[in-house]
């Protein structure tokens, strides 16, 4: 595959952007589905203005994209801290723990390997061992540092890379087509419940649309930028299939903190990790890839 440029991203991004208001404007305008046209609406306005900010940071380049990323390192590690450990200085220290293996990880790859072996232990220890005997506060920074700290490390060190860059950029406008779509072929068709306990707005019937909506997406950009058809698809599916893991690791983690959303950001997104947590896991699925690929 060919390495993706930041400007076909912006080009392709920006596309889907008015497909996607002449899609839900269009859904508006069905007098039965008009109250859901309007919720959706709502909502891809928030995601609009989102996409833009990340769309302008990664035009602009590393300058002014590495210190935007440790800012959100830092405001992800105090909200994943304010809901798993909110009392005293246990944010604060989280967040600047955070924003120091996001700035280790982009500054050296071979600390971004070493993030990336640190992370593959702590996640077979939570496999291997899901209820080990831990004090409280150990056990919750153990699973910070599994999502989602350590993952934005990763996806951190894959955005400042000339080669790795605009495949992060695309990753976040997969997630975004696949839980858009997912999103609104469950609000039209949905019945069946994914995930009833972590994620009980997820149906089955939606991802099931998401996915299919994703792949035609994918192919046809495939087909524009002249990048290949079937590997282009398949990483499409793998951005999916991590999109839902990380959604479901950022609601496992507002689950055991008896929270609903993250310290609002911005409206009806909730915090920065609700609106990036399924990025997160697929940037730094396709980073690992990259760092293990570069071993071999």
């Amino acid at each position: 595959m060919t390495p993706l440029l930041v400007t076909d991203m912006a080009m392709i991004a920006g596309g889907l952007v008015l497909v996607g208001y002449v899609l839900l404007t269009t859904v508006a305008l069905i007098p039965a589905r008009r109250a859901v046209g309007i919720e959706l609406l709502k909502v891809f306005f928030s995601a609009t203005v989102i996409i833009c900010v990340l769309v302008a940071l990664f035009l602009t380049g590393n300058p002014v994209l590495i210190p935007a990323l440790g800012l959100a390192a830092l405001r992800i590690g105090v909200e994943s801290a304010v809901v798993r450990m909110p009392d005293g200085p246990a944010p604060l220290l989280i967040g600047l723990l955070s924003t120091g293996l996001t700035v280790a990880a982009i500054l050296d790859a071979r600390l971004a390997v070493a993030v990336l072996g640190v992370w593959l232990l702590l996640f077979a220890r939570l496999v291997i061992l899901p209820n080990a005997s831990n004090p409280r506060p150990s056990k919750s920074i153990l699973d910070m540092l599994v999502f989602p700290i350590l993952p934005f490390a990763l996806l951190a060190h894959g955005a400042v890379q000339a080669d790795l860059a605009g495949l992060i950029l695309a990753a976040y406008i997969l997630v975004e087509v696949f839980d858009s779509l997912a999103l609104l072929s469950g609000k039209l068709f949905g019945r069946t419940k994914a995930f009833p306990t972590l994620s009980p707005n997820k149906t089955v019937e939606g991802l099931i649309g998401g996915a299919l909506c994703l792949i035609v997406i994918t192919a046809l950009s495939a087909l524009i930028l002249n990048q290949p058809l079937f590997l282009s698809c398949g990483v499409a599916l793998l951005v999916g299939f991590l999109a839902v893991a990380g959604d479901l690791s950022a609601s496992r983690l507002k689950r055991i903190g008896g929270v609903k959303d993250f310290p609002v950001v911005l409206a009806r997104q909730g915090g920065l990790l609700d609106s990036l947590d399924s990025w997160i896991a697929a940037g730094a699925g396709l980073t690992a890839l990259h760092l293990v690929a570069a071993l071999c």
